[in-house]
């Protein structure tokens, strides 16, 4: 399949055993939208069941085509974007989804590569948080740019409030997936491919793309990372500590910046271990600049609570009711004592549409959401620039 592996595979933790399936081919949009796969093959294999996976658009010359997907059946179906290099790391390792079933009988994480699944025992992951947690596959695989998707202690402990951090970064998990890793005795899942993709006109599909990411660039002028979506992020103090500005695989307009809190911003290098924090998380800022926390505090916060797997929104809402202030040592506090709080409902990257049916989409295109939003959503061109990888013309 042009642009597609055409194959899941399917990890039962319980037997530590895999099989692959081989996807349907289809040549309708709709048909292979990612969460209408992911829902086939949750039918197929059991509510229980929970899914990462790509679009069809993941890992092509698309402008911003970086998004994977996780998504869970049951009577509230819910759905995390992967962004960042995860979602084309998931299909270059050979499957365009992975089917997870069953219960680990000791925690552990999924090792994906090359066409290769396998499930690790690590107990002592258990004590570990998020970061600690990639830093240590990445060093027992031997590569640094290993992509982890990881839980943290909040989402081994099951809590509604958890979130799935990515890599060392969090702001896509606003539902509380984490828990659902950490039901299942799954630590991490991490993924590592040196796959490639077929396309059907590549001189074509190239050409396109360039034509659209020359129009975006010319539409949206310079790039300020964070600020250049949202007035959260244009605070003089966020400024001052900004270090770079960080896209995701093919976007030309970076939406995360990085602030250095532990050294000179204007440093070219990492001196310290932990410089700074990542930010893409726009609810996150606005509930801690909301507060009165400052820019390096606020990233100091956001950071803990990545650490744990803990989604920040909801931490700081629950300082706010404690009658705590948003410091770094009141949030050391409540995420130290993992404990059911409730979501607050903060929106993250869906917050850019209006139209809910365009974000749902995005995903299950491959988009990032929060650049088609920012440059216009225009299904018309990005089904004609798809059509010259794909070998056929979406509807």
């Amino acid at each position: 399949m042009n642009l597609r592996n055409g194959r899941a595979i399917v990890f039962d933790l319980h037997s530590k055993t895999s099989v692959e399936q081989a996807l349907p081919e289809a040549k309708d949009l709709e048909a292979v939208s990612a969460t209408k796969v992911a829902d086939g093959l949750i039918a197929q294999h059991g509510n229980d069941c929970l899914v990462l996976g790509t679009g069809v658009l993941t890992g092509s010359l698309v402008p911003a085509s970086c998004c994977g997907i996780v998504r869970c059946g049951g009577q509230r179906p819910k759905t995390v974007p992967l962004l960042g290099f995860l979602g084309t790391e998931l299909k270059m390792s050979g499957f365009d989804f992975v089917v997870i079933k069953g219960v680990a009988q000791s925690p552990g994480y999924l090792w994906i590569r090359d066409g290769v699944a396998e499930f690790l025992e690590s107990k002592e992951m258990s004590s570990m948080d998020s970061w600690a947690r990639t830093d240590k596959i990445r060093a027992d695989q031997g590569d640094s740019k290993i992509q982890v998707v990881a839980a943290g202690p909040w989402g081994d402990a099951g809590l509604g409030s958890s979130q799935l951090v990515t890599n060392y970064w969090g702001g896509e998990d606003k539902v509380g997936m984490a828990a659902e890793f950490g039901k299942r005795g799954v630590s991490a899942v991490a993924f590592r491919g040196m796959g490639e993709l077929e396309l059907a006109s590549p001189e074509q599909h190239f050409d396109e793309a360039l034509l659209l990411i020359r129009e975006h660039i010319e539409r949206l002028g310079k790039s300020r990372g964070l600020a250049s979506y949202s007035e959260i992020a244009a605070r003089d103090d966020f400024a001052k500590l900004a270090h770079r500005h960080v896209a995701c695989y093919g976007c030309p307009f970076p939406c995360r910046t990085f602030l250095k809190t532990s050294e000179d911003p204007g440093e070219l290098r990492l001196v310290s271990k932990e410089p700074g924090y990542l930010h893409y998380d726009l609810a996150a800022l606005e509930k801690a600049f909301q507060l009165g926390a400052d820019a390096s505090t606020a990233s100091e916060v956001i950071a803990t609570c990545a650490k744990a797997g803990a989604e920040p929104v909801a931490v700081m809402s629950q300082m706010e009711r404690m009658g705590k202030t948003c410091t770094l040592e009141e949030a050391e506090e409540v995420v130290g004592q993992p404990a059911e709080i409730p979501l607050t409902g903060a929106t993250n990257f869906e917050r850019s549409f209006e139209n809910p049916r365009e974000y749902d989409e995005c995903l299950g295109l491959g988009l990032c959401p929060r650049y088609w939003a920012k440059v216009g959503y225009d299904l018309e061109k990005i089904a004609s620039s798809a059509g010259s990888g794909l070998g056929w013309s979406p509807k």
